[in-house]
């Protein structure tokens, strides 16, 4: 019972047109956007592997040697993790045009996150987790380029 004698689901139910009157309007029921954004792809796909990821994991592999001690460092670590993840948000814009679509989605966003996982764990200061995290996305990275027969290897032995 509450303070003042009603059943809980009584006072709640008296409650629903308040909690539903916070909640706003049923997304039907919201104005269109004035700007409807187009989103279109303008780097080629390479350019974004070697410019944002290979150079990006590369600093992370560099770095996470020399096993970093001070906040800077691991901050640089984590914004080279979300930037590698913002990749894989940047490839769902660039789907083969073939059968492979569902594919190359499940890898982009396989590598958004398990990048945005190793950046979190750079930014608890998890040495062992972003070293195991790494490894994690040049897996991911390696399993998209055997399946799109991309002849690079990511890691030990490879960019």
């Amino acid at each position: 019972m509450s303070r003042n004698g009603l059943p809980r689901a009584a006072a709640l139910l008296a409650l629903a047109p308040v909690l539903l009157s916070i909640a706003g309007a049923a997304p039907s029921e919201r104005p269109a956007p004035k700007v409807v954004p187009k989103f279109d792809a303008v780097a080629e796909t390479s350019l974004l592997m070697d410019g944002l990821n290979d150079a990006n994991y590369r600093g992370l592999d560099k770095l996470l040697k020399q096993k970093p001690t001070d906040a800077d460092s691991w901050t640089y670590a984590r914004g080279q993790a979300l930037i590698i993840a913002e990749t894989g948000n940047l490839l769902l814009l660039r789907p083969p045009r073939n059968s492979g679509q569902d594919a190359w989605y499940q890898d982009a966003m396989d590598l958004r996150d398990a990048a945005a996982d190793l950046a979190r764990k750079a930014g608890q200061r998890d040495y062992d987790g972003c070293t195991s995290g790494l490894k994690i996305v040049a897996s991911t990275c390696n399993k998209c380029h055997e399946k799109f027969r991309v002849n690079t290897h990511v890691g030990a032995d490879g960019p």
